[in-house]
């Protein structure tokens, strides 16, 4: 599979647009869907190399979505294009680096030159358990924060359309991750709002910090001050995934953006 071909045709006929530019130059697509006057979402997937097939997950969501209503969602289904690429056909692109780990791709996690994405967020940066402090295939948190360009592109885009929640997708677990040093009320909001959507695809809602940082959820979470989840597809296997593993993975969560923004309005309602 093509996996970025996949994603470009999966966004015809829809109002597709580029919410930036990968390290080496391949569009980051994103396409809303739904409403502006209400509540919206961000949903991403393909933000590690080797986890890109969850675009598929998106892309089914973007055509189950549909447009009644106020309501809306942005989806980005691949935000690591470069990596991607280089995990599907160990195509360097434009990289140095990656030419040099070509024996090494259906193990790549990071981007074109080496940054985990998933630890290259201004939220506790550098303070992972599992951080690195050089390139390598995961784990390295980058120069900066947002020093990626990925990252910087995502970050810019979430500023602008501060969402109501986000929705990160991942693999593998089955798991669903929310928490990030939240206190109070907003623990118990998030707290609901997770196990609702835990519950709704059938994985476990995973509690504490657990030594992550740097991470997209963990930013919405510290900085937006908004619920964000990070879901693990695929309960059992081991990397690499192929496309045919989330078979039963892409109907499951096919409706869960609208069922996550009803969440939110009931939670509203409820105050």
């Amino acid at each position: 599979m093509d996996i970025i071909e996949t994603v470009s045709n999966g966004m015809r006929g829809y109002n597709k647009f580029s919410i930036g530019k990968s390290e080496c130059g391949n569009d980051i697509l994103c396409v809303h869907r739904g409403g502006y006057g209400g509540k919206q979402l961000i949903i991403i997937g393909g933000i590690h190399a080797r986890e890109c097939y969850t675009a598929l997950v998106v892309l089914e969501q973007i055509a189950a979505f549909g447009t009644g209503g106020a309501d809306g969602a942005y989806f980005i289904p691949l935000v690591n294009p470069d990596g991607a690429l280089f995990f599907e056909k160990g195509d360097a692109q434009c990289s140095e680096f990656l030419a040099r780990h070509v024996d090494e791709h259906r193990a790549w996690k990071a981007n074109a030159l080496g940054v985990d994405l998933n630890n290259n967020f201004d939220a506790n940066w550098g303070t992972g358990a599992q951080n690195r402090r050089s390139p390598y295939s995961h784990g390295y948190i980058g120069e900066y924060p947002a020093s990626a360009k990925e990252v910087r592109a995502l970050v810019d885009f979430t500023l602008n359309v501060r969402p109501n929640a986000t929705i990160s997708y991942h693999m593998m677990g089955g798991e669903l991750y929310w928490e990030f040093f939240q206190t109070g009320e907003r623990k118990r909001r998030d707290k609901a709002f997770a196990t609702a959507l835990a519950d709704y695809i059938d994985v476990r809602r995973v509690d504490g910090d657990l030594g992550s940082a740097g991470g997209y959820k963990d930013w919405c979470v510290q900085y937006l001050h908004i619920p964000a989840v990070t879901i693990e597809l695929i309960k059992q296997g081991s990397h690499p995934f192929e496309a045919a593993d989330l078979a039963l993975e892409i109907p499951l969560n096919a409706g869960l953006p609208r069922y996550a923004l009803s969440v939110l309005k009931e939670s509203e309602q409820g105050k």
